[in-house]
């Protein structure tokens, strides 16, 4: 039995090594071409075909509906709709549709303002459904049904956008293949914290990556705020789906296997909010994972009937189930202590499939804490022992994010896909009463951080240190998170 348990975990070792091994590769020749491409050709368009202002002629612009859906967004709503009311865009050809799904007081501030704005002549209506039905998705359906727009720019609640953003990006729809745009996303809170800069980081690496899959041509996963659609495209493909809570992921996912192009647009940025506390950050990973992984396999066998070449083929594979990669590094976690008490690490395969593996993520947590930093705009003097010692802590919170990726896709297993929770942002989340999920989440991390420390302890008596480094770094990252609980713990009773 236990040379049977020993061959199965070197087994799911070596197989996650390998698929990590491929997965940083085609990262690193996409972050190469971003790198040659900081600007992208399709931005420089953008800036040469935009009108001045000041340009009288409206025959070209086409009429666009601004779409804000909300839920229980009273901290931020108001700023939201003043925003989407400060659009520069030709007046007649402009609307703008709050789509309110809330219980609480926004729904009164949301129409106040909406009524503020409309008596200046702005063309805004507040639109309110009897039933959540479809939670996200069914509001952004609903509000479409009933829009008279070609185009649909759509932002979340917490998100602001340039002034100029529709005259920068409604240009580049004269592609009659383009289905949608993504932008930028910048977040106003990126420092309060370690939670939020590394979260900044993340996502800015996201964003950075992106330069490069789009200007070589593919597949992207869509942010789903800040982006423009056209009509004729979500028309086409029956709009969001609410059978998944990244209908966002979904969307971008059916139009570009749909044969629609896309485009980025890294330099016209919206600011956005990130979460401040660590149960906000954990609720929302889980079901970005759960959503992340369901999509990748729903699409997957559309994926492979397409035609395309071997190297898109293989960066489709890698984008579409980087969240089960990201899942997989957890049930390394698990197998760290099987591995260490059975395996000496005497043979090749092992011995050299550890050092790959560690080599791996010093590459890929160089490559990625750079393009991070570049997409996330931080602008910080180099100091080389904190740069190093902020990437290593960087690296090390993709361990917690990799236990609720795995918690998301085992849900996700189980056909729980439409467990659909808000994320507070910004110190909304101290207040907000949080779902049972949480606990479920908090208790692994607990059992995590120990059982690694278990794995540290049996390396240690047994003089087999291969797998210490993992471990070690577990524990620094789930000590973090579990820190920071404390510490939410004791500002929310003091609030």
């Amino acid at each position: 039995m236990l040379a049977l348990l020993s061959w199965f975990s070197q087994a799911v070792f070596l197989v996650v090594v390998i698929y990590f091994a491929v997965y940083v590769l085609l990262e690193l020749r996409v972050f190469l071409i971003s790198q040659k491409v900081e600007r992208r050709k399709l931005t420089e368009l953008v800036h040469s075909m935009a009108k001045a202002e000041s340009d009288s002629e409206t025959e070209h612009w086409p009429p666009v509906s601004v779409l804000l859906p909300i839920r229980n967004e009273s901290e931020v709503v108001e700023r939201l709709i003043d925003a989407a009311c400060r659009l520069r865009y030709p007046g007649e050809l402009l609307e703008i549709l709050v789509l309110d799904d809330s219980s609480d007081g926004t729904t009164e501030l949301a129409c106040a303002r909406v009524d503020q704005h409309a008596a200046q002549g702005v063309d805004i209506r507040l639109v309110k459904r009897r039933n959540r039905n479809g939670f996200k998705a069914g509001n952004l359906v609903n509000g479409i049904q009933q829009s008279r727009g070609e185009f649909f720019a759509v932002f979340d609640a917490d998100f602001v956008p340039p002034t100029d953003f529709l005259l920068k990006t409604i240009p580049c729809f004269k592609d009659s293949t383009l289905g949608f745009l993504q932008t930028g996303i910048g977040y106003e809170n990126r420092d309060v914290s370690f939670l939020t800069r590394f979260q900044a980081m993340e996502m800015g690496h996201q964003q950075y990556v992106t330069v490069g899959l789009s200007e070589d041509g593919d597949m992207a996963s869509l942010s789903g705020s800040s982006c423009v659609w056209r009509k004729t495209c979500v028309d086409a493909l029956g709009g969001w789906n609410a059978s998944t809570v990244t209908e966002d992921v979904d969307l971008g996912y059916r139009a570009q296997l749909g044969e629609w192009n896309y485009a980025y647009l890294r330099d016209v940025v919206s600011m956005s909010t990130l979460p401040e506390t660590i149960s906000a950050y954990r609720i929302q990973r889980e079901r970005w994972g759960r959503g992340l992984i369901h999509s990748g396999f729903k699409h997957f066998k559309h994926m492979l009937q397409q035609r395309m070449p071997l190297m898109k083929r293989m960066h489709a594979i890698s984008m579409m189930f980087s969240s089960v990669l990201l899942a997989s590094i957890f049930v390394l976690i698990l197998l760290s202590l099987p591995l260490t008490y059975l395996v000496r690490f005497d043979g090749a395969g092992m011995r050299w499939g550890a050092f790959a593996f560690f080599g791996l993520v010093v590459l890929w947590g160089l490559e990625n804490a750079f393009g991070a930093r570049k997409g996330a705009r931080f602008n910080d003097k180099p100091n080389v022992l904190k740069d190093l010692w902020e990437t290593y802590l960087y690296v090390s919170m993709f361990l917690p994010m990799a236990w609720y990726y795995f918690a998301g896709g085992v849900r996700a297993l189980f056909g729980v896909h439409g467990d659909f929770h808000r994320t507070p942002k910004g110190k909304d989340g101290y207040g907000v009463i949080v779902p049972g999920i949480n606990s479920v989440l908090l208790a692994g991390e607990i059992l995590t951080f120990f059982y690694s420390v278990a794995a540290v302890w049996v390396a240690w008596q047994r003089a087999n240190y291969f797998l210490i480094p993992l471990n070690i770094t577990v524990c620094v990252g789930f000590g973090m998170v579990l820190f920071w609980s404390w510490q939410d713990r004791h500002v929310y009773r003091r609030t």
